[in-house]
């Protein structure tokens, strides 16, 4: 895992979580709208972080290595934390930790992808799918219709593609996006913690029902015109909202 900090040290903090395939650079048209007034951490997990030397195993894992940072860095304490797709998994295990405190949570594109029975073949056949995206740097058509995305929209995406991503590292975070939903999250009644989401995706509807049953004051927020991913690629209105939510 890398994490990255920039900014202001006296000012609020705020951590960023990124999406499957991705690393800390997803944010990069962000962190510059942040850094002069808020404290930010940019990460990168296991497996994501380009070194070839680190492998993604579970979303508690990421979250338990997350909350000793916070805990030893940062006073145990985080302000506002993002968390794009991939990164919802950590986010919803870290905001549970009894270790740290975080004051608010948005997560951006927590798609409920249990299909039951389906799964076991998914994991056998989706890993090696995104594997080849991830070394070719190219989405296929199928799987722009199922985010909602058009290829100008993953473009930029695909840029910030690290290197060394394993095949095992994918299936792992394939396993924890079909089962994250199972998990028993714990009930948090004065959270504040938002949901957002393009309007182009789907799987949205369970999600929000299991999230509002764990966090009774949810805030759900649809993006008009969007798919999955899309709000990174509109980083004056990510700040904008993230920092009026933040207050």
């Amino acid at each position: 895992m890398e994490i990255k900090q920039f900014g202001n040290h006296n000012g609020k903090k705020i951590m960023l979580l990124h999406g499957n395939l991705m690393c800390w650079r997803q944010f990069e048209n962000i962190i510059p709208l942040l850094e002069k007034d808020y404290s930010v951490y940019a990460v990168s997990f296991d497996g994501f972080d380009g070194s070839g030397t680190t492998t993604y195993t579970t979303a508690q894992a990421q979250a338990d290595k997350l909350a000793e940072y916070i805990s030893t860095e940062c006073g145990g304490q985080m302000d506002m934390l993002f968390a794009e797709s991939l990164g919802c998994g950590p986010a919803v295990f870290l905001k549970s930790s009894p270790k740290v405190q975080i004051e608010h949570m948005i997560l951006s594109g927590p798609e409920y992808l249990d299909f039951g029975v389906m799964n076991k073949l998914l994991l056998k056949i989706m890993p090696q799918k995104q594997y080849r995206t991830a070394h070719e740097k190219s989405m296929p058509a199928w799987a722009l219709k199922f985010m909602g995305q058009t290829e100008q929209g993953m473009q930029t995406m695909m840029n910030h593609i690290p290197d060394n991503i394993s095949l095992e590292s994918i299936r792992a975070t394939w396993e924890a996006g079909l089962y994250l939903y199972r998990a028993d999250f714990p009930v948090q009644p004065e959270a504040s913690v938002a949901c957002w989401y393009g309007e182009k995706e789907g799987h949205m509807k369970k999600a929000i029902q299991k999230l509002k049953a764990a966090y009774p004051k949810l805030t759900v927020r649809c993006f008009e015109g969007f798919g999955h991913g899309d709000i990174i690629n509109h980083p004056e209105l990510l700040t904008k909202e993230l920092i009026k939510f933040m207050g």
